[in-house]
């Protein structure tokens, strides 16, 4: 065996080119499964560290007031073990700079102080009358501990020194405001106060509206709602509240991402290792017959080529897991800035072992397969070359057809149905590259186009007002009333939804699956909603509102094709004909309304510009684009390992048959249009087959994005097969031409000579 590893090491050395495909597959197959697993796992078990310490609730509520006996009755519930009430107000932060700034005001004790992490100044302290300020927002903003913060609320202000810099545990992914998809850390933060400290700002009044409920089971809410009735305003459990859920999710969205994309390339990592050990035996086997007369076993032999597939699998595949801690902390470093968590890590489970293993075995046996023609025959038959055996095509039996097709043409088809397996690994991989490439692009058109439609079509509004008196905010800007509040609907999907009633105006323009508007009659139920509660257009569903106690049955009238607000949506009109009251807190205005206008209106609230909702939300989207980035390059480089791996296979196993064809008079324009036909052939129905393939696959890849309060859709235009096709039909002519240049170095007395 001596000679055959020297022959191992020979090959390699001289065949690297062939063999660089092989290496490059099984290490994107690791990298990609590897790097993603220490990212997602390392995202997860980041969480699962900051969450477990802090001993987070089971359950979040929120009410206009909470009393004593009512805090006794949730205390006595059988699944409940404790409660933790307190005070949250929203409150504005009087700064020198134009942007509105608030912050969400609450108060701690020992219970809550187990959620909170301070980073940074003094620990808690009950008499203090200082502010322990979030983390992100005294960076973004230049404050340090000593520093004032000045808060307004209902027309007075109020002055804290900052004592603390904090991370909470419930606030990991913290956007301030539901209306906005990403953290806007800038001009929205948390702080806690003691409630010594916040009596100055109530003028004494004690009272709770806030509940921290830690329970054996996350799901309450029948019970909750019966206690608190009307005064509840809302209901979070871990799978729900947008602080922590969104942070968990995308724990699932990596791994989807890794388990999707790591099939594809280890799929196709099987294709490359199969061409290659093939191509290199088609150009060896009077090499092969040789080493028969030597007296080597057909076993010895086999072993021979099935190391070359150990032996590159297992390079590439270690390779790749040396490489992948990389890959890891980079998908970690573009998550960052979206999370807020204390300590960040990458890890790993056995599972990326086990990919390590799978992708060595799957290219050794790769090679196995490949090399099996070498275990059978005598040296001499070896020595003659590779004879085929020519069958008939079906369309021979058209003559009148069969004559007007060129001989380039009629030789391309008759060889495309002698070599089917390799044409058939060449349709893999074009639909496989296509495939890729739809997703990648796609991705990000998809996310961007739900930007555009929710803040251009769905909603045209320029400002949201949130007002104290609406009937005064409404004579005084005539804009359109919103009122949200979560709902209890019956059917639900288990989760608490928004309830959306709006009023006559022209700044709520969500359609319907039919291309309708939201108009009288009925209740409107947003497109994910209804598929995950089984919900369809003329079912009568219940609505328990929030911060109403009161039970409504509505007819549905349409589905509504709205990405974010996942619920329903109502008109004032339907809503109060059926015995409900309209009491809006929000008013969605125009451009003619500006700053100017209610910057000394006591009667807002808050503003919100849809101008910096639509940025905050091209920032999420910003925040994965390297990922998709990183994906349209992988398949890129897939496109052309694929295609130039087959065209240099065809290429060698052709090499007698265009010697042949010189010689019978054939040039060697004719033989390159000859390979230009079989590779248009090739790339032409696993571009076609690539087509549904990739729009299935985009579809299931934005899908993984979806959360409870946002659906994410596959948004395929023409311009992303565009893209698509073109890249796959550019590096499938680049590829051509390789191969077509190579046509011209063919020796023609060594390509047909025989037993030497």
């Amino acid at each position: 065996m001596k000679y055959l590893n020297l022959k191992l090491r020979r090959d390699i050395r001289r065949h690297w080119q062939q063999f660089f495909s092989v290496f490059l597959m099984s290490l994107l197959s690791v990298l990609i499964f590897v790097g993603l697993q220490g990212a997602w796992h390392g995202l997860e078990k980041s969480l699962d560290d900051f969450i477990s310490k802090s001993h987070l609730p089971t359950v979040w509520l929120q009410a206009d007031t909470i009393t004593k006996n009512q805090i006794e009755d949730i205390k006595a519930l059988p699944s409940v073990d404790k409660v933790n009430a307190k005070t949250t107000l929203l409150t504005k932060v009087d700064f020198d700079d134009d942007s509105e700034k608030y912050l969400n005001l609450n108060t701690f004790n020992d219970l809550a102080e187990k959620i909170i992490t301070v980073d940074k100044g003094e620990k808690f302290d009950d008499n203090s009358e200082g502010i322990w300020l979030d983390t992100n927002f005294a960076n973004k903003n230049h404050l340090k501990l000593g520093d004032e913060l000045t808060l307004s609320l209902a027309n007075r202000t109020f002055k804290f020194p900052i004592k603390g810099l904090v991370e909470s545990a419930d606030k990991i992914y913290f956007t301030g405001s539901i209306e906005y998809l990403a953290p806007n850390s800038k001009n929205y933060a948390y702080g806690y106060v003691s409630e010594k400290a916040l009596a100055k700002v109530t003028s004494n009044q004690k009272g709770y509206n806030a509940l921290e409920i830690y329970a054996k089971e996350d799901d309450i809410r029948d019970d909750l709602e019966e206690i608190l009735g009307e005064h509840l305003l809302s209901y979070y459990n871990q799978e729900t509240l947008t602080e922590v859920s969104e942070a968990t999710g995308r724990v699932r969205q990596i791994r989807n991402l890794s388990y999707l994309f790591s099939f594809i390339f280890i799929l196709l990592a099987v294709l490359a290792m199969f061409t290659t050990i093939r191509r290199l035996i088609e150009s060896q086997t009077k090499e092969i017959a040789v080493i028969k007369a030597l007296g080597y076993s057909n076993g010895q032999i086999t072993w021979h080529y099935i190391s070359f597939g150990l032996l590159v699998g297992s390079f590439g595949a270690l390779v790749g897991a040396a490489v992948s801690p990389l890959m890891s902390l980079f998908v970690l470093e573009t998550q960052k800035t979206m999370f807020t968590l204390p300590h960040w890590q990458i890890a790993y489970s056995w599972s990326a072992l086990a990919v390590i293993f799978l992708v060595i075995f799957i290219c050794t046996l790769s090679a196995y397969l490949a090399s099996r023609q070498v275990i059978k025959g005598l040296p001499a038959i070896f020595l003659r070359g590779k004879t085929k055996k020519v069958h008939h095509v079906f369309l021979e039996k058209m003559p009148a057809l069969w004559r007007r097709i060129s001989d380039e043409t009629k030789w391309a088809i008759r060889d495309a149905f002698i070599n089917r397996v390799r044409v058939l690994m060449g349709i893999v991989g074009v639909a496989g590259s296509m495939m890729l490439l739809i997703a990648g692009v796609g991705m990000p058109i998809s996310m961007n186009h739900l930007v555009d439609k929710a803040y251009n079509n769905d909603f045209s509004y320029a400002k949201r007002l949130t007002v104290a008196n609406y009937n005064l905010a409404e004579k005084t800007y005539k804009g359109q009333g919103v009122q949200i509040s979560q709902a209890h609907f019956s059917k639900d999907d288990g989760y608490n939804r928004l309830l959306i009633i709006v009023s006559d105006g022209d700044y709520v323009n969500a359609k319907t699956a039919d291309d309708k508007s939201i108009g009288k009659g009925g209740i409107y139920v947003t497109n994910r909603f209804a598929e995950l509660a089984g919900i369809k257009k003329g079912d009568t569903l219940e609505v328990k509102p929030y911060q109403d106690g009161k039970s409504y049955s509505f007819k549905v009238k349409g589905i509504v094709t709205s990405e974010t607000n996942q619920g329903a949506y109502i008109r004032s009109e339907s809503f109060e004909e059926a015995g409900g009251r309209f009491a809006p807190q929000t008013m969605l205005v125009g451009q003619e309304v500006s700053k100017a206008d209610i910057k000394n209106d006591a009667n807002i609230l808050s503003v919100i510009n849809k101008s910096d909702q639509e940025k905050n939300a091209y920032d999420f989207v910003n925040s994965l684009m390297s990922v998709f980035l990183m994906i349209i390059g992988f398949a890129l480089l897939l496109v052309i390992v694929v295609l130039y791996n087959l065209g240099s296979l065809n290429f060698v196993e052709r090499m007698r048959d265009y010697a042949t064809l010189q010689v019978l008079g054939f040039s060697k324009k004719n033989l390159q249009l000859i390979t230009m036909i079989e590779n248009l052939m090739t790339t032409s129905i696993g571009w076609l087959l690539g087509i549904p393939m990739g729009i299935w696959f985009l579809r299931r890849y934005v899908a993984t994005f979806s959360t409870i309060r946002i659906e994410y859709t596959a948004y395929v235009t023409w311009q992303v097969l565009l893209i698509a096709s073109v890249l796959v039909w550019l590096t499938s002519a680049v590829t051509t031409l390789i191969i077509s240049h190579k046509i011209k170095t063919i020796n023609m007395v060594e390509a047909l000579k025989g037993v030497e």
